[in-house]
């Protein structure tokens, strides 16, 4: 049966009918599509095949234009081959053709480092060379330029051959051109720091200690502006100045207080004292304007000078306000006792005062280190006596004339009792004249004796805050080992608790910059070390010294040290210096080796050299001269060529780069690398023929090992060598090389060859030869004055006898003091000559006054004496006490000074007891026919 379906069914089915009607649309679009496509890429295929027809056409025309240009290429390869191949030929050619027109140029003796300097100089240079006018205007012309740069430095033009196709040789073409560091060459190092040394040395006409303070002061300046810079005084002569003359001033002041204690002691009175204190400070004011106006600076002899004329300023106005205040007390009017006491003594200061000052007249005959000791000291003390003497005659009588209305009638005590004893003792010794004189004569020629026995010496030795050090390393060492030695040491020298800074210095010398330690020269095995002292110190220098020596005892090298950098015994040279004179240098040396051991066997010597121990090792050149003449070269032309290449690099000009000047050093640069080998095969240019011959060294010399000195010193057209010593401590250099020189008299040195002492003892014994000169000319010119103001050649030579008896206590005060008699005790001796006579002119005047107002002989001697026996030790203390604190040593600096003080002081106690006793013996010994007579 039919099967009907339902609704359901029909739906379903309507809606799978839909679906496929769908699904047939769909797939009909789809053949549209693919149809189209289909189209489009047959269309593409038949577009690909006519693109392969065009493709193999061109394949094909590639192709036998890839062939063609192969072709090509390969006919341009061996073109090019060939055209290089030219160019290397022709290269070639033109190189060969450079060499030879260098060659026919002759550039090789063009261009030395001696005609390269030239050159540089010659090119490095500008000069105004005059003036043109152009209307009104004057123009400077000026010709060249200075080369400010590296770069224009090394292409400066040195050389134009002149042939064609070789441009101008430049500086960079045959040099080198660098900048170079030289900080390498040197060594300073302060307190185990690196460093550098600045030296400031003064213009002439500035004071010393002015340009030291300014420098410190500058100093400080840039150490408060600069973090981290320091520096350090390692040597310092101001300081030394400012010691000196500190002490000396202090001593000064100290010296007039001393004298107006000594009125104030003597007189019991305020009023006469408070005279003479006043008369001080106006007298050296008076003093200070002269040497102003004269051109003498305060320094430390100048000053020393007015220390000694403090105690002689107040001489002269002693014999004035004690002889007008001697005639107050027997009641003169005080206006009249003024006038008449002034004018009673005037005569006699004149005098004295013209013969202490002539005792510098000599100067003008002495020369070198007398002359300049003297010069300052001489005039100073001359000013300062003439303002004494001008203050003395009108200030203090002016002043006496207001001050003394009341005296006091009370006479001192001991003072009587002193002429008392002084009378009774004078009235002894007159009746025993000629056994006075004859023991005062005695006593002076035993001091003669004695005084043979006093050290000499130049100059004091100081103990000052500066000491200096020289290390010597074993020779030929380097300045790398010099170096660690040198902070070795340095560090050892630190530990010193009386050392505060220690600062060391090298120098290779091989940048050609002079160093203050080397003077320039190549030492690499030496080392100067300044060692700087705390003010406050514990210890000598001579102690220090001794820790020094013994600290480096074990060290490999030698040290030496000097006490005190600023010890004026420099100025002659210390130690002992034999000179030996000739010719031979071989017999020299032998000679030298046996003065050497002379020197050796003395006591009180040690270090001896005997002048030939430093030698350098030679490579002796022997030239073959027939081989030389051959090769048309002589010995000279072998040497200049040789050192031209040996030589150091030295400065050829200077440039300013960045406003810094550099030095412009040329020199060989294979010249620090040369071997015995090397120079072996040196080669040497000679002419034979008229053509150049170029042979080695050792073609034409033989080379021969051997040691020479390591200097050759000549004196008058003669060799001279050396043999030095120093002094051992405690023993007295004079007596050393005196008893040296003796040794070296019996010596027999060959003929032609002569001996000389030198050194410290020559200075000495010219020095001694000048003074001595200067005294008996100055006692001449004080004979003389004298004999102008008494009228007589008897009353000068009586007081001339003074000085002998000065002399003797001079001697004496070195004896107990143990001082050397060096130059500065000298101008103690000369002072002495100048003012004990002033003593006696006052007494020998007194009792000539006394004798023409008809006291009889005896009476007169008696009263004279009791009269000045207070002026005259009034006098006396007074310059005695201004010197005490100068002979004492105070202050640092004082030794230099203190021997003169100590002499002056010793002449005056033992001059001035026998100027009162002795003078009036001499002077009845004199006149004895004359008082018979009467």
């Amino acid at each position: 049966a039919k099967q009907v379906p339902d609704a359901a069914t029909k739906m379903q089915l309507a809606a799978q009918i839909e679906e496929l009607k769908k699904q047939e649309t769909t797939a009909k679009s789809s053949i549209k599509a693919l149809d189209k496509n289909l189209k489009a890429l047959n269309n593409a295929l038949k577009q690909i095949k006519k693109g392969k027809k065009t493709i193999n056409s061109k394949l094909t025309q590639f192709n036998v234009q890839s062939a063609t240009a192969t072709q090509k290429m390969n006919d341009g390869e061996i073109k090019l081959a060939q055209g290089e191949a030219q160019l290397n030929s022709s290269q070639q050619q033109l190189d060969s053709s450079k060499e030879q027109a260098k060659e026919a140029a002759n550039i090789k003796n063009k261009l030395t480092v001696a005609n390269v300097k030239a050159l540089l100089t010659a090119q490095n240079f500008e000069m105004p060379a005059g003036y043109i006018s152009e209307g009104n205007t004057q123009y400077l012309v000026r010709v060249g330029d200075k080369v400010t740069n590296q770069k224009d430095l090394a292409n400066m033009e040195l050389l134009d051959l002149g042939i064609k196709g070789i441009p101008p040789v430049k500086l960079c073409d045959v040099a080198d051109v660098a900048i170079v560091d030289n900080s390498a060459d040197t060594y300073c190092r302060v307190n185990g720091n690196n460093g550098v040394v600045l030296t400031v040395q003064k213009q002439n006409n500035y004071s010393t200690a002015d340009v030291a303070d300014k420098v410190a002061a500058k100093m400080k300046t840039l150490t408060k502006e600069n973090k981290g810079f320091h520096y350090v005084n390692i040597m310092d002569q101001g300081v030394y100045i400012d010691m000196v003359t500190g002490s000396v001033i202090q001593n000064l002041l100290m010296g007039a207080i001393l004298a107006v204690f000594i009125l104030l002691l003597f007189l019991k009175d305020v009023r006469p004292t408070i005279v003479i204190a006043c008369s001080i400070p106006l007298s050296v004011i008076f003093a200070v304007v002269l040497m102003y106006f004269t051109g003498i600076t305060l320094n430390v002899i100048s000053l020393s000078g007015l220390a000694l004329g403090v105690g002689m300023l107040v001489d002269n106005s002693i014999v004035v306000i004690e002889n007008i205040y001697r005639l107050r007390k027997e009641g003169v009017p005080v206006k009249e006792a003024a006038i008449t006491g002034a004018r009673g003594v005037a005569g006699a200061i004149t005098s004295s005062t013209l013969t202490t000052i002539s005792v510098f007249l000599p100067i003008v005959f002495t020369t070198g280190l007398t002359k300049q000791l003297f010069v300052d000291m001489g005039l100073t003390i001359g000013y300062s006596l003439v303002a004494s003497l001008i203050v003395a005659v009108t200030f203090v009588p002016m002043m006496s004339a207001g001050v003394l209305n009341k005296v006091t009638q009370k006479d001192s005590k001991v003072i009587n009792k002193l002429q008392i004893l002084y009378r009774k003792v004078m009235t002894r010794l007159l009746n025993r004249k000629i056994i006075v004189v004859a023991v005062t004569l005695a006593l002076f020629v035993g001091s003669i004796f004695g005084a043979m026995n006093i050290g000499s010496s130049l100059m004091p030795s100081m103990d000052s805050t500066q000491m200096t050090m020289t290390i010597k390393m074993p020779q030929g060492s380097s300045m790398e080992e010099t170096a660690s030695m040198t902070d070795t040491v340095m560090k050892k020298v630190k530990e010193i608790k009386d050392v505060d800074s220690v600062a060391g210095m090298i120098s290779s010398g091989s940048s050609g910059i002079s160093s203050m330690t080397s003077g320039g020269s190549s030492n690499e095995d030496q080392s100067s070390m300044y060692v700087l002292l705390k003010e406050k110190k514990k210890h000598t220098n001579k102690e220090i010294k001794k820790e020094i020596l013994k600290k480096t005892k074990k060290f490999d090298c030698e040290v030496e040290v000097q006490e005190s950098s600023m010890d004026m015994s420099a100025l002659g040279g210390s130690g002992i210096s034999v000179q030996i004179k000739g010719n031979d240098l071989n017999k020299l040396r032998s000679i030298g080796k046996d003065i050497a051991q002379i020197v050796e066997d003395t006591k009180g010597t040690q270090n001896i050299s005997n002048g030939s121990e430093e030698t350098t090792p030679d490579l002796h050149v022997v030239v073959d001269k027939k081989k030389a003449v051959k090769n048309g070269l002589t010995v000279a032309t072998i040497y200049q060529q040789l050192s031209e290449k040996l030589k150091d690099a030295s400065e050829a000009t200077t440039i300013t780069i960045n406003e810094k000047e550099y030095s412009v050093n040329v020199g060989n640069s294979a010249k620090n690398t040369l071997t015995r080998d090397d120079l072996k095969k040196v080669k040497l240019t000679g002419t034979v023929s008229g053509k150049e011959k170029e042979v080695t060294l050792d073609q034409v010399a033989n080379f021969r090992n051997s040691d020479s000195l390591s200097s050759i010193n000549r004196n008058q057209q003669e060799r001279t060598l050396s043999v030095t010593s120093e002094i051992k401590d405690g023993y007295n250099v004079g007596k050393v090389s005196s008893a040296v020189q003796k040794k070296i008299k019996k010596y027999n040195a060959p003929k032609g060859y002569s001996i000389t002492m030198k050194g410290e003892m020559e200075s000495i014994q010219e020095t001694t030869g000048q003074i001595g000169l200067m005294l008996l000319l100055a006692v001449a010119f004080m004979y003389l004055i004298m004999v102008a103001q008494f009228q007589s050649l008897k009353s000068p030579f009586i007081i001339l006898f003074t000085i002998p008896m000065a002399f003797t206590g001079g001697f004496l005060g070195l004896l107990i003091t143990g001082k050397d008699l060096s130059a500065i005790a000298m101008i103690g001796f000369v002072m002495l000559a100048g003012i004990i006579v002033n003593n006696g002119i006052v007494l020998v005047d007194t009792i000539n006054q006394l004798r023409e107002s008809g006291y009889e002989f005896e009476e007169a001697i008696l009263t004279a004496g009791t009269m000045r026996v207070r002026p005259i030790l009034m006098t006396a203390l007074t310059t005695i006490l201004g010197l005490s604190t100068m002979a004492i040593g105070l202050g640092q600096g004082a030794e230099m000074m203190q021997p003169m003080a100590i002499v002056t002081i010793g002449g005056l106690i033992y001059g001035t007891l026998l100027t009162l006793l002795v003078v009036p013996c001499i002077y009845g010994l004199f006149n004895r026919r004359k008082k018979k007579a009467e």
